[in-house]
Parts: structure tokens; C-alpha cells; sequence
């Protein structure tokens, strides 16, 4: 039974004890609570120095045995994925037909993917302007990862990264995406959040309730006396505990995916075979749909609550963070890492300008949108709330219902374009410089015909 522990079950624990200590670092140390950094973040740094440095592993009864970046890796992918089937079962907010909050969600759409789009050329460019100017023997196609590290996560970036890897043979597409993926959830801590306070004080925002900062949203934990209800039972506890019944639901769902999957890589032209375990996550997010809609069809969609749905997706991103910066081998970085620095340091400046000027020319909203927008474009959507926290801090503003509406506007207009072509980035000849190019040209012009671009507010 020893043996059973090693690696995956004991990276597991690893991941459970970091968070425990990032969530305890975040309680006491004031530099972690003035970055609002979150215990995944935390916990996953110290992970990515002890990994390196060969020190995480697990006693036996043979001695002590290393833990490698491997199973983090593994881990990393499959969280990301059982987050979007969790991500698919989330009912759309009834707000929605707001005419305010799909104006927001489309801003906020439309500039998401051209974020992604310049952010993929700004690394692409760096690193063959690197190559050209200096030498190396590193991919500039890996460039392109910036993009989507930065705007989409760690997870995604490695769906795109192992696709590369495993059909055109790109060297440490997956190390260097993850690696760019780390460090955006680092900018939108170390930029965003000085960011939301220096608006904060130059009146930039929508409420004037935004002056103090909960004391629960700066320690990271609730006090002994604020302790509210984050989800609704669904089942009765002596037939199946609610949360078994959710994740053994999104847990049936994601072996749909899987079939997916397995039947796209058979049947699928031989060009295209390999996106089918690389869009696992997408397979997974269209199944736990379908199963949602097919609920609804037999009305017994009141077994499923949004909020557990939710907390179960957030743990999973927590988990994915953590392993995500355990999963990088910083040795294979050495070799690029002048051209990933100037990259990110490039790619950091052109969000923030980029968000602040758009953001003063929103029809409303605009500090809030800014806010929400950047934490989105350098870590994930939960970042952007994060952020946005900062400023609104009773959501009494519509930007984070804004945030949830804007993801029906990118699975089907949008980011759809970038998802599925991105796979096929190392391919000799394929367009996607040009394809990203348009994006970033076009998509003003739409907000601008749009009426999403107007006078500066502030």
C-alpha cells in the first residue's frame, strides 16, 4: 500500500499542505495581506522553490524519496479541465438581459481577446527578435504562449503547450507556458492591486463605500462571527450527501469528456487527432452543458446548486494554481529566461495601458471594468474579481455579474477563433500571426462602430 502514495496521491497532500500554509502566511504577514495575495499563490511559490531546490518529497520505509515536476504537471491539466465541467453546469445570472450588464460583458469580451491577441504577438515578436539579435536555441513559437498564460490560465496554456509537444515536437512548450501562466497571477497581484488603491484614492470609482477594505477579504479567512451560507443541499443526506452527489455528477460528466476524447482521437483526420485529449477542458465544458440542458428537459435541474457547482469549481482552481508553479523546472527556463523576463515586463506595461485607456472611454464603469479586466488578462476570472473587490467591494456594481455573462460572448463569438487555433501555431504556414493581428486591429473598430468607445469619464 506504501507504494500507492507515490507521486500523485502524495502531490495531493503536498498541495493540501501549502495551501494550508498560505493560508496562515496570508492571516499573519502584512505584505501578503496588502497584495491580496491568495493562499494558492502563496502556498504555490514556496512549492516552486522547494521543488527546485529537490527538496519536496515523501518519507518510505526505504528512505526519503524526491518528488519530481511531473505529477504537478498532470494535476494542473486535469484540475483545469474538472473546473470547466464545473464551469458548464453554472446557470447564466437572470441579470443578464440587463441592457447595462451585456453592454459591460460585451466590452469586456471584445477586449479580452484582443489583449490575448497582442500579449501572443508582443512574446511571439520578443522572442524572434531574441533569437535574431542574439542567438538561441529555444522555439519562438513558445512566444505565443504569453498570450494565453497570461489571459487563460494555466491550464489551457498546457492544453496547447502538450499539443505542440506531442504532434510537432515543439521543445518545453509546456514548461514555458506554465511558467508564463505563474507569473501573470504574480503581475495582477504586484500591479493590479496598487492599481485598484491608487484609483481608489483619486476617486476613480463608482461607490464611495470603497475607502476600507473588509477585514475578512484582508486576513483571507472570516472571522469566528461571519460565517455565511456558501451553498444550498440539493439531496437528502441520508441517500447521498449534496456535495457527493455534485461531484460525483461533474465527476460522470468529465468521463463524457474523456469518451469525447477518445473518440475524436480515432475517428478525427490524423492533422487534427490530437486536440482530442489537448480540448479536453472544452469537451468537458459542452458535456456538463448538454447534461444541464437534458436536466432542465426532465425538470430535475433543482438538483443541481449554482453555488456548490461553484465552491467546487473554485476549490479546483485553488488546487491548480498551488501545483501550477510546482509543475515548472526552472533549469529548462534558464536557457530563455532573458527573453521571458523582457516579455512579461513588455506584456505588463501594454495590459495596463491598454486596460487604462479603454477603461476611461467605457460607457460606465470604467475604473471597475479596468480593474476587472486586467486581473482576467494577466491571471484568471478570479483575479479579476479579486480585483475588482478592491473597489467595489459590496458588488454593487454590475461589472461582476459583467464578468460571468461575458463568457457566453467568448465561447461563442470569440475566443472560440483563438481556442481553436492556437493548436495548429507550430504548423509551417499557418496564419496565426495574421489571425491575431486582425483581432487586435479589428476589434476597436467594432467597439468603436459599437458606441463602446466614448469621451474619458476620468
Amino acid at each position: 500500500m506504501e507504494a500507492t502514495f507515490f507521486p500523485f496521491i502524495m502531490a495531493v497532500i503536498w498541495i493540501g499542505i501549502l495551501l494550508m500554509v498560505g493560508t496562515y502566511l496570508r492571516a499573519k504577514v502584512p505584505f501578503l495581506q496588502r497584495m491580496l495575495f491568495p493562499a494558492s499563490l502563496i502556498g504555490g511559490l514556496i512549492g516552486f522553490v522547494l521543488i527546485n531546490m529537490g527538496w519536496l518529497g515523501l518519507p518510505t520505509t526505504a528512505g526519503w524519496k524526491t518528488l519530481d515536476q511531473g505529477p504537478f504537471g498532470v494535476l494542473t491539466f486535469h484540475l483545469f479541465a474538472f473546473s470547466f465541467v464545473g464551469i458548464g453546469f453554472l446557470e447564466s445570472p437572470k441579470q443578464t438581459n440587463n441592457k447595462v450588464v451585456l453592454r459591460g460583458a460585451l466590452w469586456i469580451a471584445l477586449l479580452f481577446t484582443m489583449m490575448f491577441s497582442w500579449q501572443a504577438l508582443l512574446g511571439k515578436g520578443v522572442f524572434s527578435a531574441w533569437v535574431g539579435l542574439f542567438g538561441g536555441n529555444f522555439e519562438t513559437v513558445n512566444g505565443y504562449l504569453l498570450g494565453s498564460g497570461f489571459t487563460q490560465g494555466p491550464g489551457q496554456t498546457q492544453a496547447y503547450a502538450s499539443i505542440w509537444e506531442n504532434i510537432y515536437h515543439t521543445s518545453s512548450a509546456v514548461n514555458t507556458g506554465l511558467a508564463f501562466a505563474a507569473v501573470g497571477f504574480l503581475v495582477a497581484g504586484l500591479v493590479g492591486v496598487p492599481l485598484a488603491l491608487y484609483g481608489i484614492k483619486r476617486g476613480w470609482t463608482a461607490n464611495d463605500d470603497s475607502k476600507v477594505l473588509p477585514r475578512s477579504l484582508v486576513r483571507g479567512i472570516m472571522d469566528a462571527d461571519d460565517h455565511p451560507c456558501c451553498a444550498f443541499s440539493t439531496t437528502h443526506p441520508a441517500n447521498i450527501d449534496s456535495f457527493g452527489f455534485h461531484m460525483g455528477l461533474m465527476a460522470a460528466t468529465y468521463g463524457i469528456a474523456y469518451l469525447v476524447a477518445v473518440a475524436w482521437t480515432l475517428y478525427a483526420p490524423h492533422s487534427i487527432a490530437g486536440l482530442g485529449f489537448g480540448m479536453l477542458f472544452f469537451w468537458g465544458m459542452l458535456a456538463a452543458m448538454g447534461v444541464r440542458k437534458f436536466m432542465h428537459f426532465r425538470r430535475i435541474n433543482t438538483l443541481v446548486d449554482n453555488e456548490t457547482s461553484r465552491r467546487i469549481t473554485s476549490m479546483a482552481v485553488d488546487f491548480m494554481i498551488c501545483a501550477v508553479f510546482m509543475g515548472i523546472r526552472f533549469n529548462t527556463l534558464q536557457d530563455i529566461l532573458a527573453p521571458f523576463v523582457l516579455s512579461v515586463l513588455a506584456a505588463t506595461l501594454l495590459t495596463l495601458v491598454l486596460c487604462l485607456w479603454f477603461a476611461r472611454r467605457s460607457p460606465e464603469y470604467g475604473f471597475e471594468r479596468c480593474l476587472a479586466l486586467f486581473g482576467y488578462c494577466t491571471g484568471t476570472a478570479a483575479s479579476g474579481l479579486l480585483l475588482l473587490r478592491i473597489a467595489d467591494p459590496e458588488f454593487k456594481t454590475p461589472v461582476a455579474v459583467e464578468i460571468g455573462a461575458m463568457n457566453v460572448c467568448l465561447l461563442f463569438i470569440f475566443d472560440t477563433t483563438i481556442t481553436l487555433a492556437m493548436p495548429f501555431a507550430p504548423k509551417e504556414g499557418f496564419p496565426l500571426a495574421f489571425i491575431f493581428l486582425a483581432l487586435g486591429v479589428g476589434i476597436p473598430i467594432i467597439m468603436y462602430f459599437l458606441k463602446l468607445i466614448r469621451k474619458p469619464s476620468f
